[in-house]
């Protein structure tokens, strides 16, 4: 493992993603990935409560998967948003256009 990849921690089971750590253009692409990889059926919950840090690139993630998934009639659900996504959601506006609970 890189000392990028160390950055962020992703857990898959069951339909549910748990993410830590940071998501920004150098660990982005391992979460946009994992989540591509995880079937064409179900919605998906993306828990990220413990992400510590998120930028632009991060949040372009998360809407990209958002909108991918939306296509194929499937939801994209945020789950437990820590302070630092919770922040940058609330100042982009996405908290109207995104699945949060």
């Amino acid at each position: 493992m890189n000392a990028q990849s160390s950055r962020i921690v992703i857990d898959a089971q069951a339909g549910r993603f748990t993410v830590s750590g940071v998501v920004d253009s150098h660990t982005g692409s391992q979460l946009l990935d994992a989540i591509r990889c995880h079937g064409d059926s179900g919605d998906l919950e993306l828990d990220l409560s413990a992400v510590e840090f998120i930028d632009s690139s991060g949040l372009r993630i998360i809407v990209t998967a958002h909108r991918e998934l939306d296509a194929a009639g499937r939801e994209l659900v945020v789950l437990q948003a820590s302070e630092a996504v919770t922040r940058l959601l609330e100042i982009t506006g996405l908290t109207d256009h995104l699945h949060i609970r």
